[in-house]
C-alpha cells in the first residue's frame, strides 16, 4: 500500500481544516485567493499560531490593561499566540543609556519609552536567536481574513526576498532585482519562487505589515536627511499589485484617518487592489516583522548607534537606506530590504476617546464618537462581540462597505 491508514486519516483531517477555514471568506470570483492559486502553492505554515513567523510580540505598558485585555481577546478569536513585551515608561530611561547622538536633541520621554520598548524586542529576537519575528503594537487591528491575506502577501514578498534559482547566472539577485518590468500582477510572479527559510521568503530585513502611510517607490537619487549621500544600492521600483482583492475598502475609505488625504493608490489604481512594494517614507509601526538578520542591524544602529527622533521615523529612514553603513573592506553595504504593502494589512484601532502613549495618532486626530479601523474591512475588534458571541461569518459587520 502507498499510504498507511494512518496517514489517510492526517491527510483527511488537513484537508477537512482547510475546507473549514477556507469556506466562509467570501472573496470575488478572480479574489486574491484565485490569483495565490494561479501563481503558485500556498504555504499551509502562514495557518499556524504564529502567521509563519517564528513569535509574535506585543509590546504593552503593564498599566494599560485595557489593551492587554482586548488584544488578548483578539488575537485568541483569531488562533493567534501572542507573547508580551513590557512597553517602558520614557522617564525610567536614563541618559545614560541612549546614544550618544541624542545627547544634543530635544526627544520626548514618550519617543524614548517608544525606542527603548522597541530594543527590548530586538534584543530578545537576537537572544534567543529567532529566526523572524512579527512585532505589534497594543493597539493594532486586523481583518478576521488575515490569514489568506497574508498567504497572498507572502506570495508577492518572495520576488523581493527569495533569491534566484542557484543555476541563473545571477545568482543571490531576488527576482525583484533582476527582472525589467516596473508593474506586475501577482499572477504574472514566475511558479519558482518558493519558500525556503521564510514563507515569505530568506534575505528580507524589516515586512512592514502595519502603518499609517508609505509612498509608492520612485526612480530617484536619495539625500539622506541627515546630511550625506546615500550611496548604497538602491531598493526595486517592482510593484506587485493584488487585483480584486474583497478585503480592500473601496478607494474612498483609502486614508489613514477620516480628516486624512485620499491615499494615492487610490487615484491610480482600480477599486480593492493591494499593492506590495519596497517600503518608501512608511510611518507608524503598529505592526512590522523582522528577519535574525534584520533584528541584528536594527539593534545595532539604533540600540548604540543613532536615537535622534521618534522610533518609526527613524526605522522609516533606515529602510529608506538613509543611514550610512560600510563593510569591513570600506564599501558601502547593500540596501535595507524592507517590504512593505498598501493598503496595510495591520491598522491602529481608535477607541471611542483613545489616545496614544506616546503623542496624538493621526495628526491629533481622536475618535470621540465611536470606534474605527482605517483599511481593515471586517475588524476583528469591531465584531468582538459578535464574534464572542458565536456569530456565523454573515453577521459580521464590514465598516467599509462598498456602498457607504
Amino acid at each position: 500500500m502507498l499510504f498507511s491508514h494512518r496517514n489517510v486519516a492526517v491527510f483527511a483531517l488537513l484537508l477537512i481544516f482547510l475546507i473549514v477555514w477556507f469556506k466562509p471568506i467570501p472573496l470575488h470570483t478572480k479574489s486574491a485567493l484565485h490569483y495565490l492559486r494561479a501563481s503558485g502553492p500556498a504555504s499551509p505554515d502562514i495557518l499556524n499560531a504564529t502567521l509563519g513567523f517564528q513569535q509574535v510580540f506585543v509590546i504593552n505598558i503593564p498599566e494599560r490593561t485595557d489593551r492587554r485585555d482586548a488584544m488578548t481577546l483578539a488575537a485568541a478569536l483569531s488562533r493567534i499566540d501572542v507573547q508580551w513585551i513590557d512597553g517602558v515608561d520614557g522617564h525610567s530611561v536614563s541618559d545614560k543609556v541612549v546614544p550618544g547622538d541624542s545627547w544634543d536633541k530635544s526627544i520626548s520621554k514618550g519617543n524614548k519609552g517608544s525606542w527603548r520598548a522597541h530594543m527590548n524586542v530586538l534584543q530578545r529576537v537576537v537572544q534567543d536567536n529567532i529566526t523572524s519575528a512579527l512585532i505589534l503594537e497594543d493597539d493594532a487591528d486586523w481583518d478576521v481574513r488575515i490569514k489568506p491575506q497574508l498567504q497572498v502577501f507572502a506570495q508577492a514578498a518572495r520576488a523581493f526576498t527569495q533569491s534566484v534559482p542557484q543555476h541563473h547566472p545571477e545568482h543571490g539577485v531576488s527576482y525583484a532585482d533582476h527582472t525589467s518590468q516596473s508593474e506586475i500582477s501577482l499572477a504574472q510572479l514566475p511558479p519558482k519562487l518558493r519558500l525556503s527559510v521564510t514563507p515569505y521568503g530568506d534575505a528580507w530585513d524589516v515586512l512592514w505589515l502595519g502603518h499609517c502611510g508609505t509612498e509608492l517607490p520612485k526612480e530617484s537619487d536619495m539625500v539622506s536627511d541627515h546630511g550625506y549621500d546615500v550611496k548604497s544600492s538602491k531598493p526595486p521600483v517592482l510593484k506587485i499589485t493584488i487585483p480584486n482583492d474583497a478585503t480592500v475598502p473601496s478607494p474612498k475609505h483609502l486614508k489613514a484617518h477620516p480628516f486624512a488625504l485620499q491615499d494615492e493608490i487610490a487615484k491610480q489604481y482600480p477599486p480593492h487592489t493591494r499593492i506590495v512594494h519596497s517600503s518608501s517614507k512608511t510611518t507608524c509601526t503598529q505592526a512590522y516583522a523582522v528577519s535574525q538578520q534584520g533584528a541584528r542591524k536594527l539593534l545595532w544602529q539604533f540600540g548604540l548607534q543613532t536615537l535622534t527622533t521618534g522610533w518609526d521615523l527613524m526605522l522609516r529612514d533606515w529602510c529608506d537606506g538613509l543611514y550610512k553603513s560600510s563593510s569591513r573592506d570600506g564599501r558601502t553595504a547593500n540596501h535595507p530590504v524592507c517590504v512593505t504593502v498598501q493598503p496595510p494589512i495591520f491598522s491602529h484601532h481608535y477607541g471611542k476617546g483613545a489616545a496614544s502613549d506616546i503623542t496624538a495618532p493621526g495628526g491629533g486626530f481622536v475618535n470621540k464618537e465611536k470606534e474605527m479601523t482605517p483599511y481593515i474591512r471586517l475588524s476583528v475588534r469591531l465584531n468582538m462581540e459578535r464574534l464572542v458571541n458565536g456569530a456565523s461569518f454573515e453577521d459580521l459587520v464590514d465598516q467599509w462597505e462598498d456602498g457607504t
